[in-house]
């Protein structure tokens, strides 16, 4: 039998082109703690956008791993959460507390402490039904789902050692990231009856947006020490999203 993080890994790549990389490229500790935080918020995403379930339900069981996460009993909550929904939900989610427990006990408070606010703010939007009006909501909305990991990632660097990171350049990173994520799925989205743009914005708008951010992001993993685990993680991922806006421009 394979041991956890063995496993996890396994799991990962079924689920991960861009992030499977960075996280084999992890040092110990904080190889299988990045492995706890990309599956954790797969799984919370998982509930987020299964196209089937209502928004009520949505919130219901993101509310619930918000809960969930904040017990010693993490495993025996997540299994009440999810005991009405356990055939419509990916193994990546019910496996949650699987994920929870691969992080090394003197950062995995750290870990869970996110993705709680993570799943409470992404119950936030499910009962808004992921209405967004202008900028500012949608500022709102790429921070409740990337800004908390971004800010996860800074206290991740400076525990493993010491690295410092300019956290308003991180969040251009997360908005760039979360930005080209939207942009990807943006027909995909459409297509499920879910807009995540402003009013009035079109894929020319949000083009603007990311690159604006992923400059800023640029700048911030620049500065991050080289070679360094911070560098080497954030460096794929980001060229993967100007990837996608050279794409559209073309």
């Amino acid at each position: 039998m394979p041991d956890p993080l063995t496993e996890a890994l396994t799991v990962l790549r079924r689920h991960s082109a861009t992030y499977v990389e960075p996280v084999m490229a992890m040092p110990p500790r904080l190889h299988e703690t990045m492995a706890a935080t990309y599956l954790i918020m797969r799984g919370i995403d998982e509930i987020e956008d299964h196209p089937d379930l209502p928004p009520d339900v949505k919130d219901q069981l993101l509310t619930g791993v918000s809960c969930a996460l904040q017990t010693r009993n993490i495993p025996g909550r997540l299994q009440a959460v999810f005991a009405d929904h356990r055939d419509a939900l990916p193994a990546v989610t019910l496996r949650l507390a699987d994920w929870c427990a691969l992080a090394p006990p003197e950062i995995a408070p750290r870990v869970l402490d996110a993705f709680t606010a993570m799943a409470d703010r992404m119950a936030v939007w499910a009962r808004r039904g992921w209405r967004i009006r202008d900028v500012d909501d949608f500022d709102h909305y790429v921070f409740s789902v990337a800004g908390v990991l971004g800010m996860l990632l800074c206290d991740l660097w400076a525990w493993y050692d010491g690295t410092r990171v300019d956290r308003s350049l991180m969040l251009g990173y997360a908005r760039g990231i979360q930005g080209a994520n939207i942009l990807a799925d943006l027909n995909t989205d459409r297509e499920r009856g879910v807009d995540f743009l402003p009013a009035g914005w079109g894929a020319a708008e949000l083009v603007d947006y990311v690159t604006t951010e992923l400059t800023a992001a640029d700048r911030m993993t620049l500065s991050l020490p080289d070679p360094g685990p911070a560098r080497t993680w954030c460096t794929r991922p980001l060229a993967v999203a100007w990837a996608e806006v050279q794409g559209q421009r073309a």
